[in-house]
């Protein structure tokens, strides 16, 4: 999949996940269409994920804006995402903070555009979803 010229800030998950960047999105077969999406072809994590129910009830769209962040549930999922991906989720909350949503997703572009092809490296494997190049090889 190609990094698109422009990504949609409803790409960007409550818990601060850049859900373009996810290796579920990317899937050629059958792509999560993002966290904040209604669709039938959500993962059933992201159908079922505490932190977007918790923010339903907290009227804020993201983890970082909220007046109990960081919880205990994204401090849980971020625990989870440093051990396995090598990637803080926490941090990237943060940004909300301090950075507005529309340079996020600029920066992120950046980030993590395959320098080689212009496909999409995930968050999850670090590997280009087009060319397959492994973000460290560039």
């Amino acid at each position: 999949m190609k990094m698109p010229e422009k990504i949609d800030t409803i790409m960007f998950a409550p818990c601060g996940m850049n859900c373009n960047l996810c290796i579920k999105h990317v899937n050629p077969k059958n792509p999560c269409p993002g966290c904040q999406i209604d669709s039938p072809n959500k993962t059933k994590n992201a159908l079922k994920c505490k932190i977007k129910k918790c923010l339903e009830t907290k009227r804020v769209k993201y983890c970082g804006r909220c007046s109990e962040f960081p919880c205990k549930l994204i401090k849980k999922q971020d625990k989870n995402y440093k051990k396995r991906y090598n990637f803080s989720t926490l941090d990237n909350a943060k940004r909300i903070t301090y950075t507005g949503i529309n340079k996020i997703m600029l920066e992120d572009k950046l980030n993590w555009q395959c320098k080689s092809c212009g496909g999409i490296i995930s968050i999850q494997e670090h590997i280009c979803s087009e060319c397959g190049l492994k973000d460290d090889d560039e």
